[in-house]
């Protein structure tokens, strides 16, 4: 009884403290509105009820901050929008402003251990709201941003070098572009905790309002460890553009598995670079690709969406898991898929069918270059309608090393695997596609090339088939005409075509092609 007499005492004071201005009485909502600009909270509240000329009324502030608190801290809510606090008058302004403010608490929610020689430590945030950071060494900062989502850089320096916990919490309440950013910070030895937490789904009259991750820990190459479990935990809603985009890239140290719903709960269509280079060059993270790692999308594909996303992964294993990039229909889109999975060496086991859903439509710039290019552990045969069924025009480096260096991959090459590509040649757009594919076997399908026409072009068949030495059957046709025979007058010092049946001996033609061919 005495504790809360002595709580009741303190919260007095904080109260009646600040002079009040009777000329500037407010209705209930004003209460609310400021709880929800200042900290992101929304409280239901009747309305109809309105402020007498009176002061600050107790019962209804430490009500207000009582479910603040619980809100900022993630306890659970129920049934406050018909309690006792919903009906009190409210306060006056200043004096709301003043001890609300001093009586909300801010738990930390993520936590950043610094590498052993940290003399001073930078980050960036670009969200309003009310955050709290914990430097380690005593000292503390609260950042104050009502309305500012400019990226904007803090910095600390520390009396002496040292190794320290960081800790920020708080919540935002309006994002623009990227919301927090540790990039090129190589004082990160290990992060806990939860960014989704201060930086969740904002709601908004159109929906949701996700944040965006963008360069988040990017080239922190000390960042070592595990990345934890919960650190996006509550990002639900639509995607957003570039919102995971070099999130982790160049983290050479990061190691362990990627944990499952990683990302939240995504659902949606799509978006412009959303995941491009994600994990680009984790060198060191391992075990397989969660199932449903990227959430429940569908509809049109974006451009860059894919777009090196695992480069460099080497260490991951296992399959890789069908649906991964959920159901994509409509046209293809620039650089979608390229690089996806380049030098994973360790995946495993056949492509499944089926992975990037059900494309049709015009044909696009770098669609799937070097999308698997060094996977050399994947297995089985290669889909039948895995690309499903682009058409139009060839372009820029569409399949250009598609497949390079694949040599686990068995059995024929599909029919029309390509789609029915229309038109005139592009640069590289069948360079190395299978290049260095030497168990794949049977005869090259004769619609594999669709209907191609037209003066040739740098790359465009350069190294196709370079060292696929078991196929059989005639070269490549179109129409039931040979390349070499279409092409038949590209000069020998040409890049156009160079060595694209190189080591093919078991073609039926091979002694037909031309020396520039091979």
């Amino acid at each position: 009884m005495r504790k809360i007499r002595l709580l009741l005492t303190c919260c007095m004071v904080l109260l009646f403290s600040v002079p009040t201005h009777a000329g500037q009485m407010v209705n209930v909502e004003y209460i609310h509105k400021l709880i929800e600009q200042q900290w992101g909270v929304w409280i239901p509240y009747n309305p109809a009820i309105v402020n007498p000329k009176i002061a600050a009324n107790m019962e209804y502030l430490l009500g207000m901050v009582d479910i603040t608190n619980k809100e900022l801290n993630r306890h659970t809510i129920t049934g406050y929008q018909h309690t006792e606090y919903a009906t009190k008058y409210a306060a006056d302004t200043d004096a709301s402003i003043a001890a609300v403010s001093r009586l909300v608490k801010i738990e930390p929610k993520f936590f950043i251990t610094t590498t052993d020689n940290t003399s001073d430590f930078e980050f960036s945030i670009g969200a309003a709201g009310t955050f709290m950071v914990d430097w380690g060494d005593g000292k503390k900062d609260k950042i104050l941003r009502p309305h500012n989502t400019t990226l904007s850089t803090y910095t600390h320096t520390y009396d002496a070098p040292g190794k320290y916990e960081i800790s920020i919490g708080g919540r935002a309440t309006a994002y623009y572009y990227t919301v927090i950013s540790f990039s090129e910070n190589l004082n990160i030895s290990k992060i806990r905790g939860s960014l989704g937490e201060i930086f969740p789904a904002i709601n908004t009259d159109s929906g949701p309002k996700l944040p965006e991750f963008a360069n988040l820990f990017k080239n922190c190459t000390n960042l070592d460890g595990p990345i934890p479990e919960k650190l996006f935990a509550g990002i639900r809603g639509q995607p957003r553009a570039g919102m995971f985009a070099s999130t982790f890239e160049g983290c050479t140290k990061l190691n362990g598995e990627i944990p499952a719903g990683l990302f939240g709960e995504l659902v949606g269509v799509p978006q412009y670079r959303m995941f491009e280079k994600t994990f680009s060059g984790c060198k060191n993270i391992s075990g397989k690709i969660p199932p449903g790692l990227f959430g429940e999308l569908s509809g049109n594909p974006a451009g860059y969406m894919f777009s090196y996303t695992f480069n460099g992964c080497e260490k991951l294993s296992g399959e890789i898991p069908s649906g991964l990039f959920g159901d994509l229909t409509g046209a293809p889109a620039t650089g979608m898929f390229q690089f996806t999975f380049a030098d994973c060496a360790g995946l495993t086991d056949a492509i499944p069918s089926g992975l990037f859903g059900n494309i049709s439509g015009n044909i696009a710039v770098s669609m799937f270059a070097y999308t698997f290019s060094g996977c050399v552990g994947l297995s089985g045969e290669i889909p039948s309608g895995l690309f499903g069924s682009p058409t139009g025009a060839p372009q820029y480096g569409m399949f250009d090393s598609t497949f390079r260096g694949c040599y686990g991959l068995t059995g024929s090459i599909p029919s029309k695997l390509f789609g029915t590509p229309t038109g005139a040649p592009a640069a590289y757009m069948f360079d190395a596609t299978f290049s260095g594919c030497h168990n794949l076997d049977g005869e090259i399908p004769a619609d594999l090339f669709g209907n191609i026409s037209g003066d040739a072009v740098t790359g465009m068949f350069f190294r196709t088939f370079y060292n696929c030495t078991n196929l059989t059957g005639p070269s490549a046709r179109i129409n039931g005409t040979p390349l070499y025979e279409i092409w038949s007058d590209i000069p020998t010092d040409n890049w156009a075509v160079r060595e694209c049946y190189y080591g093919d001996l078991q073609l039926s033609d091979y002694d037909s092609v031309p020396a520039e061919w091979r």
